[in-house]
């Protein structure tokens, strides 16, 4: 990816772990934090949703922000089902990893495509070794210049999650993914996988 970027440009449209944290009870945020990574139980009756679910949650939220006939064939949809994954889940799991801290990028070496295909496999190797009865509903959305993570959260509501930034910034509002994902004719979307 061409460039490394902070979150903090987008202002304060989009939800940061400060703004999250000042949401959540009090002190307990942490040990909540750490008990959901650590364990299955936030999963425990999750049910699987469909790989078509799932194609038509990313056509209804990303196919307007490219031509029609680009959605399918930059879009792919690798396993059969998904497990919804609450976006604060994810973001906790980035900012837990120390291999995801800021401090790790390196151009071209291991930045933010590196960092989105990383989360992607460490949070398959979650539900795999915790036995899910499906994957976690985490992907990645690259453009030209930047990769973000993606994960359809409770509700079927997509997320994005600017995985490489200092304030990893999330939004679920589709209405500004094009500004989120800082969309315009020379930084395009170039693939979509989930």
């Amino acid at each position: 990816m061409k460039s490394r970027k902070s979150a903090s440009r987008h202002g304060e449209k989009f939800r940061t772990p400060r703004a999250s944290r000042a949401l959540e009870r009090g002190g307990t945020a942490q040990r909540e934090s750490s008990a959901r990574l650590g364990g299955v139980t936030l999963f425990a009756t999750a049910t699987p949703i469909s790989n078509t679910t799932v194609l038509t949650i990313l056509s209804n939220n990303l196919e307007l922000l490219m031509s029609a006939a680009e959605f399918p064939i930059r879009t792919i949809v690798a396993d059969e089902t998904y497990l919804e994954t609450p976006p604060d889940f994810v973001r906790d799991a980035i900012m837990t990893d120390p291999v995801l801290s800021p401090s790790n990028y390196h151009a071209d070496i291991f930045d933010c495509d590196d960092y989105v295909q990383y989360l992607k496999t460490k949070l398959s190797l979650y539900a795999a070794s915790n036995h899910l009865p499906a994957p976690l509903a985490v992907g990645y959305i690259c453009t030209t210049n930047h990769a973000f993570t993606l994960c359809i959260g409770p509700n079927a509501q997509l997320f994005l999650i600017n995985t490489q930034s200092d304030d990893h910034a999330i939004t679920g509002d589709r209405e500004t993914f094009r500004q989120f994902l800082s969309l315009r004719p020379d930084n395009r979307i170039t693939c979509i996988y989930i």
